[in-house]
């Protein structure tokens, strides 16, 4: 089943509904994020039928609680969000695909939501964005059922150096980081370590992602393109991305641009 093909029942532009259909999530970066997430929900015995439920805080534009719900029928998934566009995307999808045990969420996660409803929560690429993001983990923990686990990604600080390339484009298109709506650069270890900590969680792993291979991939879809490439270009590159990005997701790193956290309740 290629991850991200179901983007395609919520996509209404007729070329990138093609491109999901096609190729599967197009973004390789987010492909990459979740299959760093998959891995370790399989490292763990958790990524096979047996009925779950599961979460994805803030994922409404990734391809995974989707994913995970086609994949998965016997699981419970929800996907919580706050923005409308987002939303209706999800909806769109859901209705597409028959999703029967998908829930779609328009939620603020800055506000207390479930107690003790979930085995797995994720928030991949949230929390840099949110000023108050303690609370939104302290949230996320308390939805936890006990022996329940938090997945939590992010860039990672200090940033590794990039290629030259990256810059040129920034420079060439007007782009500057702010422009993610970041409202931190990411975190550290310690940083991600003392966030779970502080809301109950034991720390169950802290681990860096988009290593050499990740961090290479990054670089270059960003720079022939990101999110709006030349269709011929980005066909000719997919397969350096993909290969790239399996490498990454292989192996372990000591230093990445992202930062993956587990905590578990106790």
């Amino acid at each position: 089943m290629v991850y991200g093909r179901e983007k395609a029942w919520g996509e209404s532009d007729r070329k990138r509904r093609l491109g999901y259909q096609l190729f599967g999530e197009l973004h390789v970066p987010g492909r990459l994020r979740s299959w760093h997430v998959m891995k370790e929900l399989r490292r763990r015995g958790l990524w096979n039928e047996t009925p779950r439920a599961l979460l994805d805080a803030g994922g409404g534009e990734g391809a995974f609680a989707y994913h995970v719900a086609r994949r998965f029928p016997s699981w419970q998934v929800a996907v919580a969000d706050n923005e409308p566009k987002t939303i209706e995307r999800a909806r769109r999808i859901k209705r597409g695909l028959r999703l029967d045990n998908l829930e779609v969420r328009e939620v603020d996660l800055l506000y207390p939501g479930d107690e003790a409803a979930w085995d797995i929560v994720v928030c991949a690429d949230v929390l840099e964005h949110i000023e108050s993001h303690d609370v939104v983990v302290k949230h996320l923990a308390h939805a936890l059922r006990p022996g329940g686990i938090l997945i939590v990604t992010s860039p990672s600080v200090p940033q590794p150096r990039h290629l030259p390339m990256v810059a040129w484009r920034e420079r060439r298109i007007g782009f500057h980081p702010s422009d993610y709506g970041h409202v931190r650069d990411g975190y550290s270890a310690q940083d991600l370590r003392l966030l779970l900590e502080n809301a109950g969680l034991d720390v169950d792993a802290i681990k860096f992602t988009f290593g050499r291979p990740g961090t290479l991939m990054f670089d270059l879809f960003f720079a022939t393109g990101d999110n709006r490439p030349n269709p011929l270009v980005y066909a000719a590159m997919l397969p350096m991305y993909l290969g790239l990005a399996k490498l990454d997701v292989s192996q372990e790193h000591a230093h990445g641009a992202a930062i993956l956290g587990i905590g578990r309740k106790p």
